[in-house]
C-alpha cells in the first residue's frame, strides 16, 4: 500500500498545503479545529475538488490536475464516515446496509450485520437507535460497499468517554482484517494514536510533521507537534555556552544541542526521585489539584519562573506532604525546533 498525495486549495482567508508520501495502511491526520484535516479528506474523497496537485492511493490516481484527471467520487472507491453518520433515518438498518450493496445483497447484509452485532436491530430506523449503534450501522454499510479506502472524519467526536473507549476498541477490531487504506482525522491524540501507524500533524493548512505515530508522539519535532500530542510542559528555549537555557522556567542544563526553540516535558514523566541522571526542579508556590484517579500539581520550577509546570501522578500514589523537589530524566526531556 503507498498513499501519496499533494493537494492544494485557495479559499481566500485559508490555504491548504498539504504534501504526504507514506506505506502504511493506518494513517492518521492531527490537528485542531479547523486545520484543514476534514477538507484534506474531501478532497481525496473527490467530494472537494483541490485547485492542484494530485491523489494517488496504491497507485490508483484518483486525482492529478496536470493530467486533468479527476475521478469521481462515486467512483474513487472510498467509504466516508462523516461525523453525522449520513444515515438515511426513513430506511432501517437492514435497507441502510443493502444501500451500499451492489450484488448478493440478502446474504451479504445478513452477514454483515452479524458480524457488527446488529442482527437484533435489523428492523429499526437509525431514530430507534443509540448513538454507538448509529455508528456501527454507518460503518457496517461502509464495508458493505467494499470500498478500498476508509475515511474516518472524527469518527468519535459525538460520544461520551466510555462509549468512545469502547467504539475505539470495536473498530480496531473490525478494521484488523481490512486490507485497505485507512484514513483517521482527529483533534483527539487518543483516538489517532490507537488507529494510526503513521501520522500527519497539521497546522493552519500546512504539514508540520510526519512519520511513524510513535516516533511523533515520544519525539515531537516541533511546538505544534508537542502541543497536539499533548504535551503539557512547554517552554521557550536557547542554546548559549554549551547549555540550553530555558526562559520560561529559568533554568540551564549543559546540552550540546544547538538547533532548539523550545523544550517539552511530559506531565506523566516528570518523577518524585532523583534516578542519577536527572535535572532537579524546585517546587515554588504548588497548587494541587486532585481527579478521582491522578492528581495534578502545578507548581515553577524556580524563583523567577515566569510559566509553571504541572506535574501528574496516580492517586494510588499517597503524598504526606508535596515534595520540594520534583525530577525528570535528561533522555525524557524532548526538544524542540
Amino acid at each position: 500500500m503507498s498513499v501519496d498525495i499533494r493537494i492544494k486549495k485557495d479559499l481566500g482567508k485559508f490555504k491548504l498545503n498539504i504534501e504526504y508520501r507514506g506505506e502504511s495502511r493506518r494513517i492518521g491526520i492531527l490537528g485542531a479545529s479547523g486545520s484543514g484535516k476534514s477538507l484534506t479528506l474531501m478532497s481525496i474523497a473527490g467530494i472537494e475538488a483541490p485547485d492542484e496537485g494530485y491523489v494517488n492511493i496504491d497507485g490508483r490516481v484518483l486525482f492529478d490536475s496536470r493530467s486533468n484527471i479527476n475521478i469521481t467520487a462515486q467512483k474513487r472507491k472510498t467509504g466516508y464516515m462523516f461525523q453525522s453518520l449520513a444515515l438515511f433515518n426513513n430506511m432501517s438498518v437492514e435497507k441502510n446496509i443493502r444501500a451500499g450493496i451492489k450484488e448478493n445483497a440478502d446474504e451479504k447484509a445478513i452477514k454483515i450485520m452479524a458480524d457488527f452485532g446488529l442482527s437484533e436491530l435489523a428492523d429499526r430506523s437509525p431514530l430507534q437507535l443509540s448513538q454507538g449503534q448509529r455508528q456501527r450501522t454507518a460503518l457496517a454499510r461502509i464495508i458493505a460497499s467494499e470500498p478500498e479506502v476508509i475515511l474516518l472524519d472524527e469518527p468519535f467526536s459525538s460520544l461520551d468517554r466510555y462509549m468512545r473507549n469502547e467504539m475505539q476498541a470495536s473498530l480496531i477490531n473490525t478494521l484488523k482484517d481490512f486490507k485497505g487504506t485507512v484514513i483517521t482525522v482527529s483533534h483527539s491524540f487518543d483516538e489517532i494514536y490507537a488507529l494510526s501507524d503513521e501520522l500527519i500533524v497539521i497546522d493552519k493548512g500546512n504539514v508540520c510533521a510526519f512519520g511513524k505515530t510513535e516516533d511523533i508522539f515520544s519525539t515531537p519535532p516541533n511546538r505544534i507537534s508537542a502541543v497536539l500530542t499533548g504535551c503539557e510542559n512547554i517552554a521557550k528555549a536557547q542554546y548559549r555556552d554549551n547549555k540550553v537555557y530555558v526562559s520560561d522556567w529559568d533554568i540551564e542544563f549543559d546540552s550540546d544541542n544547538k538547533n532548539i526553540d523550545h523544550i517539552a516535558v511530559r506531565a506523566v514523566s516528570l518523577m518524585l526521585e532523583d534516578n542519577g541522571n536527572s535535572i532537579c526542579f524546585d517546587v515554588i508556590e504548588p497548587e494541587i489539584k486532585k481527579g478521582p484517579f491522578d492528581s495534578t500539581i502545578f507548581f515553577k520550577p524556580s524563583e523567577r519562573a515566569v510559566r509553571k509546570m504541572c506535574f501528574k501522578l496516580s492517586s494510588k500514589v499517597h503524598l504526606n506532604n508535596i515534595p520540594n523537589k520534583i525530577y525528570i530524566d535528561k533522555k525524557d526531556i524532548i526538544m524542540l525546533k
